[in-house]
């Protein structure tokens, strides 16, 4: 009988010696209407059914990790007319929990743990086959306190701070081969609002961990500390100055890089035009008690 159907009803049997019958019809319960609902079972739990449908749901994989991977150190591609010519970085930091998972909503703290990897390459336009000269890799683990003081849109000031270890290997044998490891802390003072001209000074401080065979003196070149400093508009131009002195004040190195965003003229290309200087030693791994003057002129994809 169709579900819609409900009262009394009365059947009667014309040309027959039979009694009329009469049934009361009541509206099925919406448990009744509803189908048998199975449970599921262990592969719909486990492998098919992971994501939730619905959009804004914590746990998404496909949109956490396009939430919570993001630009790290520099990102840029540049070249000159010295070999080796051109050089570029790749760099990309991901936060390992999710915000609004289990962990991180009982310890808040733990948001701050991030993995990272960096890449840097010399690549000799001038040689034969157009070898790389070297290549540094640079794979880390770090925890990031963000707006210890400030970091509000009004405030002049603010504070975060970040620790963690890093590798960095030319990924060669022999003779080539360079390595180190290092713990490390770097603070970060942003000076002036985030709509106006800011500094920003980054010192950082390390301690060499593990065997340094492969270049036993690097400590010579590349000390125990480095001070980046940027001034400018976070939408606008920025001068970016990478320093160290080297462990007797003597081998040091400076980077600068003067960016310029070119959405103003191209609007089509999120790019930043860059210009890099340096002066000093090791501007490879491979050659960290070398000195060199560079000039390089490229693009960034992140400052």
């Amino acid at each position: 009988m169709p579900a819609a159907v409900a009262g009394r009803a009365v059947l009667e049997f014309p040309g027959l010696n039979a009694n009329r019958v009469v049934l009361d019809v009541a509206a099925p319960t919406s448990a009744a209407m509803a189908p048998e609902k199975t449970a599921d079972s262990f592969v719909t739990r486990y492998f098919n059914e992971v994501e939730p449908q619905e959009p804004g749901k914590s746990f998404d994989p496909g949109r956490f990790f396009k939430e919570h991977i993001s630009g790290y150190e520099p990102m840029y591609f540049i070249a000159g007319t010295k070999s080796p010519n051109a050089k570029f970085q790749i760099s990309f930091a991901y936060q390992l929990l999710n915000q609004d998972g289990p962990l991180a909503t009982r310890v808040p703290a733990l948001k701050g743990f991030h993995i990272a990897y960096t890449q840097t390459s010399l690549w000799d336009w001038n040689a034969a086959s157009a070898p790389f000269y070297d290549t540094s890799y640079k794979p880390e683990v770090f925890y990031s306190w963000k707006r210890v003081v400030g970091g509000q849109p009004t405030n002049w000031f603010q504070l975060d701070l970040q620790g963690g270890l890093r590798h960095t290997s030319n990924g060669k044998d022999g003779d080539t081969s360079r390595s180190l490891s290092i713990a490390y802390l770097r603070p970060t003072f942003t000076f002036g609002r985030a709509d106006g001209l800011q500094l920003t000074l980054q010192p950082r401080v390390w301690t060499y961990l593990g065997n340094l065979s492969g270049n036993p003196d690097i400590a010579d070149y590349r000390g125990y500390a480095d001070l980046r400093t940027i001034v400018g508009w976070q939408r606008g131009l920025q001068l970016s100055a990478l320093g160290q002195l080297g462990k007797a004040g003597n081998h040091g190195s400076l980077q600068l890089d003067l960016t310029y965003p070119t959405m103003r003229f191209f609007g089509s290309f999120s790019l930043y035009l860059d210009v890099q200087y340096f002066t000093g030693y090791g501007d490879s791994l491979l050659g960290y008690n070398k000195k060199s003057d560079e000039f390089r002129i490229g693009f960034s994809l992140y400052r």
